[in-house]
């Protein structure tokens, strides 16, 4: 495939191909609107869509309101051509999942025995997973892998700096590794992030807006006029336990965790915990077991809730008085959590708030409450990275098989 760059007046010098593609990744569009989100002639334009068809990245999926003449094409996503992995490394386990283009699951997939999540557990698994995928889904060209994992992660090179809860996660260069081994791009981000990119997608605007994530800590991922921030180390946004529990009674970092919330209940409740705790999973499904028993009644769960909205209540106000968020999305675990309890948390802030804020602050849960949530935004982020690429030829991109 030719690389077309018009005159250099691509938008943010991304070239016409990837341009067309991240466009229409957010609805169909005609070529005229493709013009106008480009900025490139329109003989430029029909040609750089012309191969794109051909090569099957876009295809007509329908035609524009008519406006007095014939009706224009519409161009949209051909789904069905390409495939994107993600994967989660939860620790302790991980969770993969293929995606199409535009970010509907084909597939998921969680290895199982994986308590200790060892860096060359992670290597077999994605790169059997990746044989998977091109057997299940032959018709598929792989573009690549995207990571989600927590810790610390050098932006510049995707190294995997520090992760503090799993101590032998130092120093290493996974995605360069995956990459060598597979033949194929990967990238990697905070898994918090990665659940920031699923909820917003490709639809971010202009406004200042954060997404709270509760899962084995918190998170906020910020996007400040619209874009994401991360940091140098790849995780921007995150509070340390110790300083956001910092004075609160009953050791509530220890509330602040999926895992740490159920045991923190069950080690109280004794014998007379909840049946639907016990029964739950561990992990999200627990969390939110605890969550609906402190809501219908249970003593013991209803008071370690209250302890872990009215902290981190008081987080909420203090980023909101810092950078002004016109959104804050709760998300992560809180977004199954039952209404009460997401209420209680936003009136707990709005209650540490001067009233301009307040007026000026929208809340809302997220919208995805999947476990493959994170999995399915780092497809998510790979694709955007993928697409603000360095201009090379969409056609010698992707799986090498194909």
């Amino acid at each position: 495939m030719v690389r077309y760059r018009d005159a250099g007046r691509a938008r943010n010098a991304m070239d016409t191909p990837r341009a067309i593609i991240s466009h229409l990744l957010a609805r169909p569009a005609s070529l005229a609107e493709l013009g106008a989100a480009t900025g490139v002639s329109l003989p430029t334009l029909r040609r750089a869509v012309a191969d794109l068809q051909r090569a099957r990245w876009v295809r007509i999926v329908g035609r524009a309101e008519p406006t007095g003449g014939r009706p224009a094409n519409l161009f949209g996503i051909d789904a069905v051509r390409h495939a994107v992995v993600g994967v989660h490394l939860e620790h302790p386990g991980m969770r993969l999942v293929a995606t199409d283009l535009v970010g509907e699951p084909l597939d998921e997939f969680v290895p199982e025995g994986l308590a200790d999540l060892e860096p060359d557990a992670v290597h077999t698994h994605v790169l059997a997973y990746l044989e998977r995928v091109r057997t299940v889904f032959p018709g598929r060209r792989l573009l690549g892998v995207g990571l989600a994992s927590p810790g610390f992660i050098d932006a510049a090179t995707g190294t995997v700096v520090a992760i503090s809860r799993v101590p032998s996660w130092h120093h290493l260069p996974l995605p360069q590794r995956l990459s060598e081994a597979s033949g194929l791009s990967v990238t990697i981000g905070n898994d918090v992030d990665a659940l920031a990119a699923l909820e917003f997608g490709a639809n971010g605007d202009a406004r200042s807006y954060a997404y709270l994530g509760l899962v084995e800590g918190v998170k906020f991922s910020l996007f400040l006029d619209g874009r994401p921030y991360v940091g140098p180390f790849g995780n921007a946004g995150l509070v340390d336990l110790r300083l956001l529990a910092a004075g609160a009674a009953d050791d509530a970092r220890g509330l602040l965790t999926v895992h740490g919330l159920p045991q923190r209940y069950l080690a109280r409740a004794g014998a007379s915990a909840d049946p639907r705790v016990l029964a739950a999973a561990e992990g999200h499904e627990r969390f939110l077991a605890v969550l609906r028993a402190g809501e219908a009644g249970d003593a013991h769960a209803a008071e370690l809730a209250a302890v872990m909205t009215g902290v981190l209540a008081a987080q909420v106000a203090s980023l909101v008085l810092l950078l002004q968020p016109e959104l804050l999305v709760l998300g992560g675990a809180l977004a199954g959590a039952p209404e009460r309890v997401l209420a209680d948390l936003e009136g707990a802030a709005r209650r540490q708030l001067p009233t301009l804020l307040d007026n000026a602050l929208r809340v809302r849960r997220a919208r995805t409450v999947s476990p493959s949530a994170a999995a399915l935004g780092a497809a998510r982020v790979f694709v955007r990275r993928f697409l603000a690429g360095d201009g090379t030829s969409l056609s010698v991109l992707g799986d090498p098989r194909a």
